[in-house]
């Protein structure tokens, strides 16, 4: 993981074998498009947008970005991740996290593997739409 920062203030967070889990209590319907609007590098390996802007986050490669959550209303956090990839590497971790953080019920999820973002370095807990949990390791051969 390379944390310098660079001239906007931003980290480079990526780090194999750690997946970063944000989640929100928001309807995915109330966020503006504009939060997740992407810009991509020239070769689009790389994106950036609102929300890695909120968390200084430097940038983040969209193939190993993915969400999940409730059309309407809420879903358990257990729920939404046992949907996504990997999830029972790091469900118990993630669940024991969670409840430290008094997360339970969301709306929405999003996983972003091969990276480690630190609130310590980032310092950004949350934003006006996401609540960052925690950064896990995960096994790629996983359920």
């Amino acid at each position: 993981m390379n944390n310098r920062s660079d001239t906007q203030g931003t980290f480079d967070f990526t780090k194999k074998g750690k997946v970063s889990i944000w989640v929100s209590e928001v309807p995915y319907k109330d966020i503006p498009d504009e939060y997740f609007e992407e810009t991509y590098s020239r070769n689009k390996s790389r994106a950036t947008n609102q929300w890695t802007q909120n968390f200084r986050m430097k940038y983040f490669a969209p193939e190993f970005l993915e969400t999940n959550g409730a059309q309407v209303g809420t879903v358990s956090l257990q729920t939404a991740v046992s949907e996504c990839s990997c999830s029972s590497s790091f469900m118990a971790p993630l669940l024991s996290k969670a409840k430290k953080r008094k997360v339970s019920e969301i709306t929405w999820v999003v996983l972003l593997f091969d990276y480690e973002y630190s609130m310590s370095i980032g310092t950004v807990g949350k934003d006006q739409y996401l609540k960052f949990v925690g950064a896990f390791d995960y096994d790629i051969d996983a359920s």
